[in-house]
């Protein structure tokens, strides 16, 4: 798989994961701490320390999961720090603190860990060998091969409208698939 690999600690990798990873850390984060501006700037500060420690990471095995539990655990100090201040500052309504504390519950209950690097990529394997043998391909070559729409069309002697529609189906059978492993589906967006 492509997000379980060992880093070479070069400038022009640290690009490519920003790339590859900063959209979706945005809407893992956001889905916590719902404001899209707060969520950006968690994942832009764990791509900061990730840069300031770049040479020291030559031994780090799972990017993924390095990267979803850096942001997970400073979700969980932003809302730590938001209850606090809310406590002090700006009481919430008893339905807001509840929703802010199962995000927290939620957060810190979340371990990347559970799955071992084996068990994750069966488990996506399962999960993208059963989508219909077309969408599989579509996904396949957009997800895991980096191809653009255009570039996939042009492969496939199909249009651009069936490569988007194929894609809503796997993400759709996939998000159903993956409904247990949430931060392994947001790999997947």
């Amino acid at each position: 798989m492509v997000f379980i690999s060992t880093v070479k600690a070069s400038k022009e990798d640290f690009s490519k994961i920003y790339v590859v990873y900063y959209p979706k850390l945005v809407r893992f984060s956001q889905t916590y701490v719902s404001s899209r501006q707060d969520a950006e700037n968690i994942v832009q500060d764990v791509f900061l320390h990730l840069w300031e420690h770049w040479d020291t990471i030559d031994s780090l095995i799972n990017m993924n999961a390095f990267l979803f539990m850096s942001v997970k655990n400073r979700c969980i100090d932003y809302l730590r720090k938001q209850t606090q201040f809310r406590q002090k500052e700006q009481p919430l309504s008893d339905l807001q603190e509840k929703e802010m504390q199962l995000k927290l519950y939620s957060l810190q209950v979340l371990d990347e860990n559970k799955l071992s690097r084996e068990e994750t990529e069966a488990v996506i394997t399962d999960a993208i060998n059963s989508l219909p043998e077309r969408c599989r391909e579509i996904f396949i070559l957009s997800r895991l091969e980096g191809l653009r729409h255009k570039e996939i069309a042009a492969r496939l002697n199909i249009s651009t409208n069936t490569i988007e529609g194929q894609m809503a189906i796997a993400l759709r059978k996939l998000k159903i698939k993956l409904k247990d492993y949430i931060p392994i589906f947001i790999f997947l967006l």
